[in-house]
């Protein structure tokens, strides 16, 4: 692009150049000419003049010496007398019909140049004005060409290196622009869409392709500040696999990762579709629920721990459970911390009362703790 911008200027300007040095040429050119013409004129002048002075002094003299050789007698004195006024006459007249017609030559020459001087001194002048209008079309198609460039290629450019230093620094939010040519706006859907990319892998757990920790706050975040403007109830609840480290110690790592996806693909088809559930680390899972009363809450979270025993066992034929704890939004706390807080007891409960079932609430003794907001 900046290549045949320049390529573009610099034709107009040597053909601007070109017509003014071309009109310079022709005006000098023509100014010499008539230089030329003039001088050869007056020295053709000057050369006649002299040439009938000459004749005038000369030519009457070598006549009068052939008469005299003659002539002989008391008339030569007179006849030589009228001889020569004669000869004086008819060669000064002769002279002066030459120089008078050469003068008329001169005097018709001049006025041709003069009246054509005019016309070459406009053309002149039309050809420096078109050099001129050139000139600026360079200037104004470069000074286009400089703006176009900025905004098809370079800003478009910066644009796509900042959104990349914001997704370095953590802003995993940041795209590029979608614009400028055509090569631009390509090399800007493909970062957009690596950005996207590189967003999802962020947010998502890579054994269970569930959203991580991470994700599960940004989501429950948003769902507490949507319930602020617009109140509503919202379930949570954290699942831990029980005696999930005596599992792995008992059909290894492979088979525990397997446990783990089939444990989270269940959760993902049991719960509904505005539910949001995720990985909290290691054997923990956590869902989020909007829009849902205590005892909607609680079948959920029921119908999740039955399914999960329902896998298919492993070879010693010992089931997979889990143990749920829930809380609710805003019965059990206000903020996540608080909520998670309420959720981890609950769950914990689970596990003191024998594993593999669902808490909703504490006993009495318990319930009495102060919560946290």
């Amino acid at each position: 692009m900046l290549l045949l911008t320049a390529a573009f200027a610099a034709a107009l300007f040597a053909i601007a150049f070109g017509l003014s040095w071309r009109a310079r040429e022709s005006q000098q050119r023509w100014s010499r000419l008539i230089s030329v013409e003039t001088k050869a004129v007056t020295t053709l002048e000057e050369v006649i003049r002299a040439q009938n002075a000459f004749h005038a002094r000369h030519e009457p003299a070598e006549h009068y010496r052939v008469v005299l050789q003659i002539v002989e007698g008391e008339a030569v004195g007179p006849l030589r007398a009228r001889m020569s006024v004669y000869r004086a006459t008819l060669s000064d007249a002769a002279s002066r019909a030459v120089v008078d017609e050469a003068q008329q030559m001169i005097d018709a020459h001049k006025s041709e140049i003069a009246r054509q001087l005019p016309q070459l001194e406009r053309e002149s002048q039309s050809l420096m004005l078109i050099g001129l209008a050139v000139a600026w079309i360079v200037a104004i198609s470069s000074f286009a060409a400089v703006q176009i460039t900025l905004r098809n290629v370079v800003r478009p450019i910066e644009e796509l290196s900042s959104a990349a230093d914001r997704i370095a620094s953590g802003d995993l939010a940041a795209t590029a622009p979608v614009a400028g040519d055509h090569e631009i706006a390509t090399l800007g859907v493909a970062f957009n869409r690596m950005a996207g990319e590189l967003k999802a892998r962020a947010r998502t757990d890579d054994l269970t392709a569930l959203p991580n920790f991470r994700a599960f706050r940004e989501h429950i975040d948003a769902e507490l500040e949507r319930a602020d403007r617009y109140p509503q109830s919202i379930g949570v609840l954290v699942l831990d696999l029980d005696r999930f480290k005596k599992y792995n110690d008992a059909f290894g790592h492979l088979a525990g990762n397997d446990a783990l996806r089939r444990v989270a693909q269940t959760i993902r088809e049991t719960v509904r579709t505005v539910d949001f559930p995720a990985r909290y680390g290691g054997e923990e899972f956590a869902v989020v629920l909007p829009q849902v009363d205590p005892a909607s809450l609680a079948t959920i979270a029921e119908r999740i721990r039955a399914n999960i025993e329902a896998l298919p066992a492993p070879p010693d034929g010992s089931a997979i459970t889990v143990s749920i704890g829930a809380a609710m939004f805003p019965r059990d706390g206000l903020k996540p911390e608080a909520l998670f807080q309420m959720a981890d007891e609950r769950l914990y409960e689970a596990k003191r009362a024998g594993r593999n079932r669902v808490v909703t609430t504490l006993p009495a003794a318990r319930s009495a703790s102060p919560k946290t907001a």
